[in-house]
């Protein structure tokens, strides 16, 4: 036999309950499905029951970590599974918040490539190299990166030619010392050389 054993209101979320099954902390819900399920300490657990609620619980705290970020599924499935979820539970969350448009691989794609191209600049090998280890597809990759042009990275890069040669220049090391390190750096973002290298012709003779 199953049994509810308590309902514990979380110290520091207001509006959370911390669910314990047989004495054991079990997962959080919300006070909004506590009420509307009708959930009550001592409430003996059929097998059913108990995936129901936590199927909302699951849910729940998928919502509550895309309300702060956008995130690709596979870290939502990775975060919800350090929670100790079912992960079938998982998985059946995991596809309807999809279906529902509130998880989207391609729009999180799209934007892992905007806020780069703003904050953090790279070349697109190393967009693709940092989307597939967020668990994107090929097919997403190649759409988002593709809305990140030629005239995109060559702009960036000459952006960070131009910052990156201002703070190496005071570091008072000698040209070919400086020029080493410039590229060593544009290569880890992910730059051809190629490209890096037709910049520097056009844009910065000096250090061709």
């Amino acid at each position: 036999m199953i049994v509810l054993t308590s309902l514990s209101p979380h110290p520091a979320r207001p509006g959370r309950v911390r669910v314990y099954i047989d004495g054991k902390y079990a997962f959080e819900l919300s006070k909004k499905i506590i009420r509307a399920k009708n959930v009550v300490e001592g409430e003996t657990l059929s097998a059913e029951r108990r995936r129901e609620l936590e199927t909302f619980a699951v849910r729940e705290a998928a919502i509550s970590l895309l309300a702060r970020r956008e995130r690709s599924r596979a870290e939502l499935a990775v975060a919800l599974k350090r929670k100790r979820f079912a992960p079938d539970l998982i998985e059946r969350v995991l596809q309807e918040i999809a279906a529902q448009g509130l998880q989207s691989d391609s729009r999180f794609a799209g934007a892992w490539v905007e806020t780069r191209k703003r904050l953090s600049p790279r070349g697109r090998a190393a967009l693709i190299y940092e989307l597939k280890q967020k668990g994107i597809a090929g097919p997403e990759i190649k759409g988002a990166v593709n809305r990140y042009t030629q005239s995109d990275e060559r702009a960036a890069l000459r952006d960070l030619i131009a910052s990156r040669l201002e703070r190496l220049g005071a570091s008072k090391d000698d040209k070919q010392k400086i020029k080493h390190r410039l590229l060593g750096f544009l290569a880890r973002r992910g730059f051809a050389y190629d490209d890096i290298h037709d910049v520097l012709v056009h844009e910065f003779p000096d250090w061709a």
